[in-house]
């Protein structure tokens, strides 16, 4: 009896064992897939790395203070905070229009329904596809802050978990991008109305926080606190004060960054909060 049970419990073991290994291997395989598919699309290069980018460059030629008015350290500091704006715009131009794109192609050409029927893990497949998309959105977001840097852009790591937080805020806001990409193919379905839905989202997710909560001035005085809950500007002012030399808190009417008030989500708390986004969102229909 003793020897029967030992047997079974190898043998399960080793079932676990290589159910795993099949499971990273379609991952791979999909991330694989999904990023030859997106590189290979010309709207992931202009939107996905040259909108975001161009944008930047706009932004700063028109709409940034003079070093005169605000100072030479304190310009470079907030080029910095746009560039890290702009680029978790193009991050959620990746993961939330481009995957969205892709995994609408494959439902109307009715790939993933033969997918479905193939002993294929649904969330080797997401895992896979989301992989892809970081890759990307890391590209995109990385294209972004070269170009603040030789347009004068300063960065600075404020703490030596600054990197962890970055890293992790750019991970989890990935998430956040993909699931809403899932949860709006699973109500729509339709891949041409998907794309400007998505397009929808995207655009006015960042003008209503303020430019990815960069000029939170535009939103009215009751209502600012938005720019540190809604996912988007959260993830960049958290960023922008870990990257940057910009203070916490500018007092009101000062031209100073435009990043204040309220002050910059800087605490372990709004990491806590970014991350329930994360699991929220993607609990809803993104795991499928």
């Amino acid at each position: 009896m003793a020897q029967r049970t030992t047997r079974d419990q190898t043998e399960s073991n080793t079932a676990t064992a290589g159910m795993g290994v099949r499971w990273t291997k379609q991952t791979k395989a999909f991330a694989l897939r999904n990023l030859r598919a997106m590189l290979r699309t010309k709207a992931t290069i202009i939107w996905g790395f040259g909108f975001p980018a161009f944008w930047y460059i706009l932004t700063s030629l028109f709409f940034l203070p003079d070093a005169g008015d605000v100072g030479a350290a304190t310009l470079a500091d907030t080029k910095g905070a746009t560039a890290v704006s702009l680029g978790l715009f193009g991050v959620l131009t990746v993961t939330l229009v481009a995957f969205a794109s892709g995994l609408g192609e494959d439902l109307t050409a009715k790939r993933y329904r033969k997918l479905r029927s193939l002993p294929v893990a649904p969330s080797a497949d997401f895992a896979g596809r989301y992989l892809a998309g970081v890759a990307v959105a890391a590209v995109s977001y990385a294209l972004v802050l070269a170009v603040g840097w030789v347009d004068g852009a300063s960065y600075t790591l404020r703490q030596p978990s600054s990197v962890l937080v970055v890293v992790g805020s750019f991970l989890l806001f990935a998430l956040v991008g993909t699931s809403v990409a899932v949860l709006v193919i699973w109500l729509v379905e339709d891949a041409e109305i998907v794309v400007g839905i998505t397009n929808a989202i995207l655009l006015v997710s960042y003008f209503l926080t303020g430019y990815n909560g960069l000029v939170p001035g535009l939103l009215p005085g009751d209502n600012r606190w938005l720019v540190n809950v809604a996912p988007n500007s959260l993830a960049a002012r958290l960023q922008a004060w870990h990257l940057t030399d910009l203070p916490k808190t500018v007092p009101a009417g000062t031209q100073e960054a435009g990043l204040s008030p309220p002050p910059l989500p800087v605490s372990p708390a709004f990491i806590t909060l970014l991350a329930a986004w994360a699991v929220a969102v993607y609990s809803g229909e993104g795991g499928e």
